[in-house]
């Protein structure tokens, strides 16, 4: 299948492999057969599922904002903060706390995003320092 205009015949494959895919938008998927323990508590937890709803519509709009290099920072710092969830295993508290970094987190990388392009750098400052501290013990 092919769309053709003024530019000739492109590949409809070509034009979706140049669109960055779209961060998820739930990040829990609770209809899944086989889910961990901290994905179970945030299935039955109306507040944490709540909360997973609003950091999947946030993480979601921030990525239609993002360049194609800060992109990839944000879905590699959203992997690495996946793996953090997960560690917090049934653990409501953690699970809250976990949650709330990530807003703080998206506050400061959206903040980031509306300084001119000189100050942008502090974008992979921000996202690496999340990930240098997700690793800390």
């Amino acid at each position: 299948m092919t769309l053709s205009y003024r530019l000739g015949t492109i590949p409809i494959a070509l034009l979706l492999a140049a669109v960055p895919a779209t961060v998820a938008l739930a990040t829990v998927d609770c209809r899944a057969p086989r889910m961990a323990a901290a994905d179970l508590v945030i299935c039955t937890d109306p507040q944490l599922a709540r909360m997973d709803d609003q950091l999947a519509r946030r993480l979601q709009k921030t990525a239609r904002q993002l360049a194609f290099g800060p992109y990839v920072g944000l879905r590699v710092w959203q992997s690495d903060w996946r793996q953090q969830r997960s560690e917090c295993s049934a653990d409501r508290a953690c699970l809250s706390a976990a949650y709330n970094d990530a807003n703080r987190f998206l506050d400061r990388f959206q903040r980031c995003l509306g300084t001119s392009l000189r100050g942008r750098r502090c974008l992979p400052v921000s996202v690496e320092g999340e990930r240098a501290a997700a690793r800390r013990p």
